[in-house]
């Protein structure tokens, strides 16, 4: 008879799992399972191994109330569904009829039995493991039992998990209200199941042979969870892949270069290199170009070289708009020359299959030995408005100097972004366009906007990611001190496919990457008008403190819908006190809504409305405010602003300059976030008035509301770590 679990210790545990490898098994036990919880510190029920009758009936002697007997053996796992779990036995004579029952249902598979004292709790969770191609061990939290499968509510964290998610993962299940008071149940201790959650996840990290891992139940007695059953599944090739150290090369050439080399330059802008150097030029780049043809000849006005060789200088980086048979040669020559950056343009490599993906590991190994840093290959090039550097071909793109930076594995996606900020009127620092990765890749240059000086936000469009804990460290750090928001593409089947066949990256699934960008801190999207949104109002408004809305709104049909959006947002319309109301009712008709939202009936002209704005932005109720058609309102029926061939308003008025330089203002003074929602369409998105904040136009509702949700999970999510 075995004695009970706390008997083993951690050190005992690699032995343990090696033997049962070597035995040719794929799973420890329950009893094993049960010791090794017990090693870290997970709660399991009092227990006993029986193997004969007599052992049976002397474990009896020394437990008390009714047991649970369940069939151990090396090929017996779901033992529920075989009816190999009997619960409430009581006594001697019950206990050795159950230890018979077990043998015949068992066929002869039997070797031992487990004698646990029942485990007095009607609250089932469950806490697992497993692992994840791109991303390591992933713990889970939920509801359990049969539960677990028939509703799915289940919460994902990666290993390791610390103390702040820890106590964060059971709040975010929907049936979290089990976790508190509940018909006369105590609240869960959650400093023990917080324990119970780290301790999986670091079961995990600890022996990587672990493929899974598998509490289900976790039964609430009193208040302490405790592990009712268990199971861990093993894999001599569940190897974690730890967080590489990334590519040390020298971004800040390739993001900020003083003088660049175009490799393939014409003046032929229907060809890449001509293209690209119309719009270097047309950018107003700040360093030196050279361009760089065999033939030689003068473009658009700037004299060409023959060859890499023969520049009077070393540049800091090379665009190389060539074929993608040239780009082996291309780099080598940079090599030699010691240019310390390139940027590879053409397509072909590892989007084209196994002989393209040979030749891009051939180039990578060439920058690399050759002290190149390299972007691409399979890119659009970039953008540094840091030295106004517009070095990206076939389209015209020149958005205005800014603070957001945006990194795309997808040059369409990019591309197509870029230039809506350009049509907005959002100031872009940096634009990159990774391409292929094939040295340096996403990850690489977010971990370099970490620290740039001239970013306030990042913007990421990410198919697919190859180390995903190097993922998570950067994005952690860098969401501690400035904002990212990802737009993660390639998450369903479909999806996952197509990313494949474009880059190559591997996807990952959508509840794991959930998990990943809460854990980060990183703000997700799903579209790409949104992710431009919300990168704007990270980059340009205050945070949020709070979740409290005021509406502010010419029109009662525009405030419902506001207030619709502000609540399946999650968030709240602020209760304003008397005394708000009361100093309004100064200022506006009688018949104005006196709720919020706060319907003005068409009466904000003249300082009616910029000071009603000032008195909602003031009040202490308030965490963030919504204003409905102020601005792109027709003057009058003959309103003769010029309009934009997309019927946009091209410009302001003066009363609407007048009120976006006020919500500068209060945007300084209060430090809360002000969202206009223009009554027509209005050309620009950001107004710059020369204050620490800029006024941000959103085209609908929806779009602010989802807007201030996402920051004030971000402000929360800052607030929490610090």
């Amino acid at each position: 008879m075995d004695e009970q679990f706390h008997k083993i210790d951690r050190s005992a545990a690699a032995g343990l799992i090696k033997a049962v490898l070597d035995s040719g098994r794929s799973a420890l036990d329950e009893w094993q399972s049960k010791a090794l919880f017990a090693a870290y510190g997970i709660p399991v029920p009092a227990g006993v191994l029986v193997r004969t009758e007599a052992e049976v009936a002397a474990a009896i002697k020394g437990m008390g109330g009714k047991l649970a007997m369940k069939a151990v053996g090396a090929d017996i796992h779901h033992k529920t569904e075989a009816g190999l779990v009997v619960l409430g036995v009581e006594g001697i004579e019950a206990a050795v009829s159950t230890f018979h029952l077990l043998e015949q249902r068992t066929a002869g598979s039997l070797e031992a039995v487990l004698v646990e004292q029942m485990v007095a709790g009607n609250r089932e969770f469950m806490v697992g493991m497993k692992r994840d191609a791109v991303f390591g061990p992933v713990v889970a939290f939920g509801l359990g039992g049969i539960l677990t499968e028939a509703l799915g509510d289940v919460v994902l964290a990666l290993a390791p998990v610390d103390d702040q998610d820890a106590r964060e993962v059971p709040d975010l299940i929907k049936a979290r209200r089990l976790l508190g008071s509940f018909r006369g149940y105590p609240p869960v201790d959650r400093a023990a199941l917080a324990k119970v959650i780290q301790a999986i996840g670091q079961m995990a990290l600890d022996y990587p042979e672990i493929a899974e891992i598998d509490a289900n139940p976790v039964l609430v007695q009193g208040d302490k969870p405790v592990a009712a059953d268990a199971l861990i599944i093993l894999s001599p090739a569940s190897v974690t892949k730890q967080a590489g150290a990334g590519f040390k090369g020298n971004l800040r050439a390739l993001l900020a270069p003083r003088s660049i080399a175009v490799v393939g330059a014409s003046d032929d802008v229907t060809k890449w290199g001509g293209s690209a150097l119309r719009n270097i030029l047309d950018g107003g780049y700040k360093g030196k170009v050279y361009p760089v043809n065999a033939k030689g000849g003068i473009f658009f006005g700037c004299q060409a070289y023959k060859s890499l060789e023969v520049l009077p200088e070393v540049p800091d980086m090379a665009l190389l708009a060539v074929g993608s048979h040239q780009g082996a040669s291309m780099l080598e020559q940079c090599g030699r020359k010691k240019i310390p950056a390139a940027i590879l343009i053409a397509a072909g490599f590892s989007e084209t299959g196994e002989s393209g993906a040979e030749a891009e590991r051939e180039i990578a190994r060439i920058a690399t030995e050759g002290g190149v840093t390299l972007m691409g290959p399979n890119c659009m090039g970039m953008i540094s408005n840091e030295v106004q550097l517009h070095a990206v071909g076939f389209v015209s793109l020149h958005p205005p100097k800014g603070t957001l930076s945006f990194v795309s594995q997808s040059g369409n996606i990019g591309v197509m972004t870029t230039n809506n900020c350009q049509r907005r009127g959002i100031g872009i620092d940096k634009y990159a366009s990774v391409g292929n990765e094939a040295q340096i890749g996403a990850v690489d240059v977010l971990d370099y906007l970490r620290d740039d000086p001239n970013t306030t936000c990042i913007m990421m469009y990410i198919e697919g990611i190859d180390d995903g804990q190097r993922f998570l460290e950067v994005a952690r750090r860098t969401a501690a001190v400035k904002p990212v928001v990802v737009l993660r593409a390639g998450l369903t089947e479909y999806g996952s496919k197509a990313a494949a066949s474009h880059t190559g990256a591997m996807a990952g699934s959508a509840a794991v990457w959930e998990a990943v960008a809460r854990q980060a801190g990183v703000v997700t999207c799903t579209t790409a008008q949104e992710v431009v949104d919300l990168g704007t109002c990270l980059a340009y408004l205050p945070l949020p403190q709070g979740r409290r809305i005021a509406v502010v709104t010419q029109g009662g049909g525009a405030g419902v819908m506001a207030a619709d959006e502000v609540a399946r947002n999650g968030l709240h319309l602020a209760e304003l006190p008397t005394e708000l109301y009361a100093s309004l009712d100064k200022l506006l008709p009688p018949f104005w809504s006196r709720r919020n939202p706060l319907d003005l009936v068409a009466a904000a002209g003249g300082d009616v409305g910029p000071r009603v704005l000032r008195a909602v932005t003031e009040c202490d109720a308030v965490d963030a405010v919504i204003v409905l058609s102020f601005v792109g309102v027709p003057t009058s029926a003959t309103d003769d602003r010029p309009v934009t061939a997309d019927g946009e308003f091209a410009g302001l008025t003066s009363w609407e300059n007048s009120l976006l330089s006020l919500v500068a203002e209060l945007m300084e003074s209060t430090g809360k976030p002000i969202i206009n929602v223009p009554d027509s369409p209005v050309r620009g998105s950001v107004f710059d008035y020369g204050r620490r904040y800029s006024p941000i136009i959103l085209s609908s509702p929806q779009s602010a509301a989802r807007a201030l949700d996402r920051m004030e999970w971000y402000a929360a999510h800052r607030r929490s770590r610090n």
